[in-house]
């Protein structure tokens, strides 16, 4: 992920483009509509790149978590069989009966 210094000079750059690009289309062409649709199209690309970056870092703390959840739920190789708490326990969960009610 870029630092918070490479985000702003981006944004700066994205800026001084879509006036440029504004200005131009306004004094040189005399269309101030076409010069704000393209201005428009590179902050488009800029959002996607950026939700695509927070997607990849949103999946990657979700597997950090079921890795974490997994080495946790696995008893102790080492130890006591009995040392080691069910998932549910440990969450402070109340385990159900044959009878299928809930002890409370």
């Amino acid at each position: 992920m870029p630092s918070t210094s490479n985000r702003k000079a981006m944004i700066g750059i994205l800026a001084g483009l879509s006036i440029v690009i504004v200005v131009y289309s306004l004094i040189i062409v005399q269309q101030i509509l076409l010069g704000l649709i393209i201005a428009v199209v590179p902050w488009l690309l800029y959002l996607v790149v950026r939700f695509i970056f927070t997607l990849e870092r949103i999946a990657t703390a979700l597997e950090r978590l079921a890795t974490a959840r997994t080495r946790e739920s696995e008893p102790d190789r080492d130890g006591p069989a009995g040392d080691s708490q069910r998932p549910s326990e440990s969450y402070g969960h109340s385990t159900e009966t044959e009878g299928g009610v809930e002890d409370e």
